[in-house]
């Protein structure tokens, strides 16, 4: 089993300083504490014992997250919620629980590097369905069905999706979920930008009433606190909870204390803080349109929801790349999401947006 590096991460330590302005961070707006809690809240912090937790995560958590599904799976309860550091510890749980030698791994390109290349970690192997700009990045069904084979284990999906904004409908993903059925496969739902639905399109997917089907979301996105390290994956496969469960008994063991007991109050105030952040990405996305707009060698799909957009220059991309990083101003290139072409993937949450394109202009 060998580990590469993420493609990001080398290219972030390859830039020569840090920039003010990072215009494609996929995260919601930042929060500090003093945003978040209460001056009693704060003090409270100070009293928690600071032991070892539950492997599946406090209880009162996994109720709060669960009132985020509640309403589209009321058949499942906080036994199908295990918590995790993240929604990366989710994806590589789920894959070891799942994958051996040989097997495939079938998902869309461009997509966020860890969907692509945790499979090979396990020695399985991803197979990519080309995501077409002038199809508005949508795929079809059809050519995830031609990627299969004797060898697929999983299909994995990412909506709303990094690094394009496309969104899947629902129905497509019922007839996706038939599919997966006919073939015995395993269905990875990556939520992490489902509750940024800025538009109120109804992003949220639905795939859990297949019983191998498991979504993985976490606190960083919408929520805007990739510091509190608190994800969380839910299936109603009894087997594929207990192995993940059992694979973090090695791993993490447990969540900090003081992450959960954040990330409760987060939670329990959850419909405040998505509302905001959602409304900072849509004044974002129109700011960023009008960019777009006024520059005839620049063109992007709007996205419909999520945190995140794929733009493509007519101009060489390393050059107006460099020509930005000199204004203070990084944005990364498509080709660290498996995609050629002179494409930049833009994200839309943090609040110093309007002034990152203030200092392009």
């Amino acid at each position: 089993m060998h580990f590469r590096e993420m493609k990001h991460h080398g290219f972030y330590e390859s830039l020569p300083r840090r920039a003010q302005y990072n215009i494609s961070d996929a995260c919601g707006a930042t929060a500090t504490l003093n945003d978040i809690l209460s001056t009693e809240q704060i003090a409270a912090m100070a009293s928690i014992p600071l032991i070892y937790g539950s492997v599946e995560g406090r209880e009162d958590l996994r109720e709060a997250i669960y009132q985020l599904y509640a309403d589209i799976y009321p058949e499942l309860g906080i036994e199908q919620l295990t918590i995790l550091s993240g929604t990366a510890e989710g994806l590589f749980s789920i894959m070891a629980s799942i994958l051996e030698s040989g097997d495939e791994v079938i998902g869309a390109l461009p997509c966020y590097p860890s969907l692509s290349d945790l499979p090979a970690c396990f020695g399985a192997v991803f197979k990519g369905v080309e995501l077409q700009e002038q199809k508005q990045w949508q795929p079809s069904i059809a050519e995830f069905a031609a990627q299969i084979t004797d060898r697929s284990k999983a299909i994995v999906i990412n909506s709303p999706h990094n690094p394009t904004g496309m969104v899947l409908s629902q129905l497509w993903l019922d007839e996706l979920i038939e599919l997966c059925d006919q073939h015995g496969l395993y269905l990875i739902s990556d939520e992490v930008f489902s509750l940024s639905d800025f538009a109120s399109s109804g992003c949220q997917p639905k795939v859990l009433q297949y019983d191998k089907a498991i979504l993985a979301n976490v606190l960083s996105k919408t929520f805007g606190l990739p510091g509190v390290r608190v994800g969380w994956v839910m299936t109603r496969n009894t087997a594929l909870t207990e192995s993940i469960r059992n694979l973090k008994t090695y791993n993490s063991i447990c969540q900090s204390q003081l992450d959960e007991q954040v990330a409760c109050v987060v939670l329990n105030n959850a419909k405040a803080l998505i509302e905001k952040n959602n409304a900072i990405v849509h004044a974002n996305i129109e700011l960023f349109d009008a960019f777009v707009q006024e520059r005839d060698w620049l063109s992007w799909h709007k996205p419909g929801a999520g945190l995140l957009g794929l733009v493509h220059s007519e101009r060489p991309l390393q050059a107006l790349l460099q020509e930005w990083f000199e204004k203070d101003v990084l944005v990364l290139p498509g080709q660290l999401f498996g995609i050629d072409g002179d494409y930049f993937r833009v994200g839309f949450g943090k609040v110093d947006f309007p002034q990152a394109l203030a200092n392009i202009c």
